[in-house]
């Protein structure tokens, strides 16, 4: 989300002047955008202390975690295990991301139809993760999209897609909205495409973040795609790349796996923890986030949700939940004497 008040904290402006000065280059406030104020000048006052200029792969918590690596690397298979502890096939929704992404490391180049098919769908499955009912009628959505051809789109009315998918159930509350977008958005898509040559070589120049940026807001902003869409796009055309959700920010926050301070971790905390544990995992990001998103989502496993069912966790010895509820008990039990 855009953060309208970026300037407004007066502590910025002179971080921002003093950061010119140390580093000869200008901050990209752009970038940085959908942080808060506070983690902007977090971010300002190291690189001004360390002399380094920002860049997209930056990590703004110097100590990402409070937990020792050896912890945090066992979490992920901790987690796996506990998804296999009730038979639940946590690799079965991420199959076509697993593939897009060895195509594009093995040298594939996504055509502007398959760009424009990986947007569509990430529409589509807004609100739906975990629902089949896309993946089960893909022949016919290729078909109501007539193979993702532009010049189509471009003129069909909206009310006719819409009707196609509401008669095999793979609509969402944003559907007809969406659907009156795809037109303009195609615009934009060729714009790109006239600017960097394709969009395979624009998701491949641009960093996920820029791109989700200049998707939200910016240079070649989208009707109806938010930052969250713009990652999903581009693990569909093979980008190794993860999102925040508000699963990942409970789930990493003070009051469950604790690994970092505050009650929900930020965006960027989200980001940095994930890139972390597939590092210490050996294994690409983009499938480190989706199996421990169906960890937490109500539609999935359904393990560590809103109401964690914490029989079926095996990382119990990590999550504060149990703990704070345990002395909420033994405060009760004592106030009750």
């Amino acid at each position: 989300m855009k953060n309208e008040k970026i300037f407004k904290n007066p502590n910025l402006i002179p971080l921002l002047i003093k950061y010119v000065k140390v580093n000869k280059v200008v901050f990209p406030i752009e970038r940085v955008k959908y942080l808060s104020n506070e983690e902007v000048i977090e971010i300002l006052k190291d690189c001004i202390d360390n002399q380094i200029i920002y860049n997209p792969n930056y990590e703004m918590v110097k100590n990402i975690t409070l937990l020792e690596d050896k912890d945090l690397k066992e979490i992920y298979p901790l987690i796996k295990e506990s998804m296999d502890y009730i038979n639940y096939d946590y690799m079965r929704d991420i199959k076509d991301l697993i593939n897009s992404v060895k195509s594009r490391k093995k040298g594939k180049k996504y055509s502007f139809e398959e760009h424009l098919k990986a947007l569509i769908l990430a529409l589509l499955s807004n609100h739906r993760w975990g629902d089949n009912n896309i993946r089960e009628n893909m022949d016919t959505i290729d078909k109501i999209f007539h193979n993702y051809n532009k010049n189509y789109l471009k003129i069909v009315d909206p009310n006719i897609l819409v009707k196609k998918l509401r008669n095999i159930h793979c609509t969402n509350p944003m559907i007809n909205n969406q659907m009156k977008a795809l037109s303009r958005n195609i615009i934009v898509l060729e714009k790109i495409e006239k600017d960097y040559g394709s969009l395979d070589n624009f998701v491949s120049i641009e960093t996920p973040n820029d791109i989700a940026n200049m998707f939200n807001s910016g240079k070649y902003k989208l009707t109806q795609v938010g930052r969250a869409f713009a990652y999903d796009y581009l693990k569909r055309v093979g980008v190794n790349t993860c999102k925040k959700s508000s699963q990942l920010e409970r789930l990493f926050g003070s009051h469950r796996l604790g690994i970092v301070e505050n009650a929900n971790a930020t965006e960027q905390q989200v980001l940095n923890i994930i890139k972390k544990i597939a590092i210490l995992n050996d294994c690409d990001e983009i499938i480190v986030e989706s199996i421990i998103q169906q960890f937490c989502l109500l539609r999935s496993a359904n393990i560590c949700g809103e109401y964690p069912k914490c029989e079926k966790c095996k990382i119990r010895k990590y999550c504060n939940y149990n703990k704070n509820n345990l002395n909420s008990v033994c405060k009760e039990n004592l106030h009750t004497e």
